[in-house]
């Protein structure tokens, strides 16, 4: 998705601000680009749509302060992508413009830079990338749905050439998403990717992409010693820093058959990082979390570990029971009544009758506490899991 963001950050802009303010102005989405060089007619604009991204230097107007005011309310009232209005003839936008376009939420900039047919030209060619970009991101869908080591080969160097040993993954999202552009991000990535390549001799293949609202980079290595490959990733790391303020996700190295493994890591490293508010998180790094994440992405486990929690909810519903959200306490506590009790606000005791209700509900009355407490953890280990956002 193209966003004002996106285009603002063409080079055709030389400067550019907004005349009023607008909340989330950056982040709404343009579908196409226009240039406005005329009055208003009987249609009211009715050949600009909501979603277009709209330039003028209001040259039609001239010194018509009102005709000026009327045309760009107009526009506003059309619920365009944005407005841009370039300063050629010192246009005079009106306190009523400035307010309808922060009533409205649509952005009006006053810019210097190049004519609008290089601006248009310019925005529509980003566009065009953004649909090949989006055909990058079904190709990452296409290999995360891979089920064979010769699939995920196949479908990798499809995407990416990669032809290394092994191949690592990161994946990477501006920390102000609403007024970053994404794509000067992914321009900034790749010229970094360009460099790093030509600095390591043990990096086959670079490459990166946009995919949904981050980008993923992907680095094909020819089976370095580890002591090059950690030196190489810290590298690496600091290049990607050095764009700008971003969240970093970083996968770990693995054969290039199982480069899907890769992007999952990368991905769940991201989340988490914007989760705990962290610049850099590393796969390595998530720990109990990592296996939460590796058990959420099966469905075997989840169907296994929701059939259990519906024995426990099926008893607190017909018995006014608390037992499920008692077990999750106690999954959460790591098996430690004590702290379980305080999640709840009740006493030990209350806890551990519980306890024992839910021990037989599961068809373990005879279980020792640190077994069931550890079945708890699995019953509810996707539940627990920061990764899945609850």
């Amino acid at each position: 998705m193209i966003t004002v963001a996106d285009i603002i950050a063409l080079p055709a802009f030389e400067r550019i601000e907004l005349a009023a303010p607008c909340a989330g102005a950056g982040a709404r989405e343009v579908r196409n680009v226009g240039i406005l060089d005329l009055a208003p007619d009987e249609q009211a604009y009715a050949d600009y749509l909501p979603g277009e991204f709209i330039a003028s230097n209001l040259g039609f107007a001239r010194d018509d302060a009102a005709l000026a005011e009327a045309s760009l309310l107009t526009l506003i009232k059309r619920n365009v992508a944005a407005v841009a209005v370039k300063n050629v003839h010192h246009p005079h936008l009106s306190e009523a413009v400035r307010a309808a376009s922060t009533s409205a939420g649509v952005p009006l900039y006053l810019y210097d830079g190049a004519y609008h047919e290089v601006l248009v030209y310019q925005a529509l060619d980003l566009i065009r990338r953004d649909g090949e970009e989006s055909d990058k991101g079904r190709m990452v869908d296409a290999l995360l749905a891979a089920r064979d080591s010769q699939g995920t080969r196949a479908k990798l160097y499809q995407l990416t050439g990669a032809m290394g040993a092994t191949l690592q993954c990161l994946a990477v999202a501006p920390r102000n998403a609403d007024e970053c552009s994404l794509y000067a991000a992914l321009d900034a990535l790749a010229e970094v990717l360009r460099a790093f390549k030509a600095d390591w001799a043990s990096v086959d293949t670079v490459f990166a992409c946009r995919y949904h609202d981050l980008l993923l980079a992907f680095v094909s290595y020819a089976q370095p010693p580890a002591s090059v490959r950690a030196a190489s990733e810290a590298d690496l790391v600091a290049r990607i820093q050095g764009i700008g303020p971003l969240w970093l996700g970083v996968g770990e190295e693995g054969p290039l058959s199982d480069g899907d493994l890769s992007v999952r890591e990368a991905l769940a490293a991201l989340k988490t990082a914007r989760i705990e508010a962290d610049a850099v998180v590393c796969w390595a790094d998530l720990h109990h979390d990592a296996f939460r994440a590796a058990a959420a992405a099966s469905r075997l486990f989840g169907r296994t570990a929701a059939f259990h929690r519906a024995l426990l909810e099926e008893y607190d519903a017909e018995n006014d029971a608390e037992l499920a959200p008692t077990a999750e306490a106690l999954a959460r506590a790591y098996g430690d009544v004590r702290a379980a009790a305080e999640q709840l606000h009740q006493h030990p005791n209350t806890v551990r009758y519980r306890l024992r209700k839910a021990k037989a509900v599961l068809g373990m009355p005879d279980a020792p506490d640190r077994e069931f407490a550890f079945l708890l953890g699995l019953i509810f280990l996707d539940r627990t899991n920061p990764l899945l956002g609850r």
